[in-house]
C-alpha cells in the first residue's frame, strides 16, 4: 500500500531533488537562484517556510536552456531523478522544466498525469518590455490557455460572468495539442532577450508579474538546510518589492501549503 507523505516528509524529498540540482549546475557553473517562497524560507527560516509544500529556482533564460539540455542529454547525470520538460514528455502540461522523483507518485486534485513524484520547479526568466502591451496580453492569454489545458476537469469561479470565457477556453483547449501550445508561449516568451530590458519574468507562465533586472546582476550565498545556495545579491530589494515586508510572519490561519495535490511513496520502492 502507498503511503501518504506528510509535508515535513515532501520537504525532505524535494529538498533532496534540489541537491541534485544544484550539484550538477555547482559542476558545470550554470547560475541560478533561489525564487519566490524557497528565497523568503532561505532568508528568514534559513530553509523551508514550514508550511511550504515546493521547492522553486529561477535562470537566466541562456542559462536555463543550458540546464534543460543538459538533462537532455545526459539522463543518468540526473539519476535517480528525472527531467520534466515539454520536449521530453509530451503529456506535460507546464511550460517550465521540472525535476522529479519518479519514487513518489502526486495526486493532484485537479491536474492532469503526466508523472509526476516529489520535484522542485525551474523558471527561466526572459526579458519583459512593459512599455509593449500587446506582447504581455498575448503571454497573459496563453498563460491561461495552458493552464486552463492542464486541468482535468473546468473549475467554476465565483463570479458567474467570469465561467463564460473560462468555459470557452475550456472547450478550446479539449481540441487543441497543448503540447503545442507549450512550445509557442515558450517561443513568443523570448521576444525580448534577458538584460536588454529593465523588466525581466518568468514569462511563459507569470507574464503579469515584473521583477527588476538589476537585482540579478550578482549573486550570494545564502543558508538553506544546511547548505549554501544562490540567491540574487539584491534579494531584499527584490523582495521586499514582490512581497513587502518579508520577514514579517503571515497571520497563523494563513499558514498553509497553497498547492493541492497528495504525495505518496510508492509501495515498490
Amino acid at each position: 500500500m502507498e503511503k501518504e507523505l506528510t509535508i515535513e516528509e515532501i520537504q525532505q524529498a524535494s529538498f533532496k531533488v534540489l541537491l541534485k540540482f544544484k550539484e550538477i549546475c555547482d559542476k558545470n557553473n550554470f547560475e541560478y537562484f533561489l525564487a519566490f517562497g524557497t528565497l523568503i524560507g532561505a532568508i528568514r527560516h534559513k530553509g523551508f517556510i514550514p508550511w511550504d509544500d515546493d521547492i522553486d529556482v529561477v535562470m537566466k533564460r541562456s542559462e536555463y536552456e543550458k540546464f534543460v539540455k543538459f538533462c537532455i542529454e545526459h539522463p543518468e547525470e540526473l539519476k535517480p531523478f528525472e527531467l520534466l520538460h515539454y520536449k521530453t514528455n509530451k503529456d506535460y502540461i507546464y511550460p517550465i522544466a521540472r525535476i522529479s522523483d519518479p519514487a513518489y507518485r502526486i495526486d493532484y486534485e485537479n491536474a492532469k498525469e503526466y508523472g509526476l513524484g516529489c520535484f522542485i520547479d525551474v523558471y527561466p526568466l526572459d526579458g519583459r518590455n512593459p512599455n509593449d502591451k500587446r506582447h504581455i496580453k498575448k503571454m497573459m492569454h496563453l498563460n491561461s490557455i495552458i493552464y486552463v489545458g492542464g486541468q482535468k476537469k473546468l473549475t467554476k469561479a465565483r463570479n458567474f460572468l467570469r465561467n463564460i470565457p473560462k468555459a470557452i477556453i475550456y472547450v478550446y483547449t479539449r481540441f487543441i495539442s497543448l503540447n503545442k501550445k507549450l512550445e509557442k508561449a515558450d517561443k513568443k516568451a523570448q521576444k525580448y532577450s534577458y538584460g536588454c530590458t529593465e523588466e525581466v519574468s518568468a514569462m511563459v507562465i507569470e507574464a503579469n508579474i515584473p521583477m527588476k533586472y538589476k537585482h540579478f546582476l550578482g549573486s550570494v550565498d545564502v543558508d538553506f538546510n544546511g547548505y549554501k545556495f544562490k540567491a540574487p545579491e539584491e534579494y531584499h530589494e527584490l523582495l521586499t518589492e514582490y512581497y513587502g515586508d518579508y520577514m514579517k510572519l503571515p497571520p497563523e490561519e494563513d499558514r498553509v501549503g497553497h498547492h493541492y495535490y497528495k504525495v505518496f511513496k510508492k509501495a515498490n520502492d
